[in-house]
């Protein structure tokens, strides 16, 4: 009994694995999935917030920033475009990563569209569309004083698109 049981799993995780490739992975002949970051551009730093470095990834943006003051912050937009022949679907919402405890903390995030619409799992874009997002960095020191150190912060937004077939 558990051989079958163990064979039964097995085929279901193989079934399982099949689609998921099918769906997310293969690309049919003649068609192609491809998303294009670009067109960063940066609003002015508000306070004594300064950037090391900021730039697009193959799939958001990654940041390294001083932050010395509370309510510190950068802005900056960026264009998805879809450059591919296939719809491209946002698998979850958008994933904030960090390096540390502290920054995870004393600093807030927020991606929206140009418009100020909310991004969120399920968006899709369509083959020639293209989205801007605007992302705003914000440094909530609780006391409202000046850190002692300014040190530079890493973080990264991730924006998870699959094949929307």
């Amino acid at each position: 009994m558990k051989r079958i049981i163990g064979i039964v799993i097995t085929l279901a995780l193989l079934i399982y694995a099949g689609v998921y490739t099918y769906k997310y992975i293969y690309v049919p002949k003649g068609e192609t999935f491809r998303l294009v970051y670009t067109n960063l551009r940066k609003s002015p730093a508000v306070g004594k917030a300064e950037e090391e470095k900021v730039e697009l990834t193959k799939n958001g943006l990654f940041t390294r920033t001083s932050f010395t003051y509370n309510d510190d912050a950068v802005e900056y937009l960026f264009s998805v475009i879809n450059d591919g022949t296939i719809p491209a679907k946002l698998s979850r919402d958008p994933l904030y990563l960090t390096m540390d405890y502290y920054t995870k903390k004393h600093i807030s995030y927020t991606a929206l569209y140009e418009d100020g619409s909310e991004i969120k799992a399920g968006d899709t874009i369509k083959p020639g569309e293209t989205k801007i997002i605007r992302v705003k960095i914000i440094y909530l020191h609780p006391a409202d004083i000046a850190t002692q150190n300014s040190q530079f912060y890493e973080s990264r937004l991730v924006l998870l698109f699959k094949q929307d077939r």
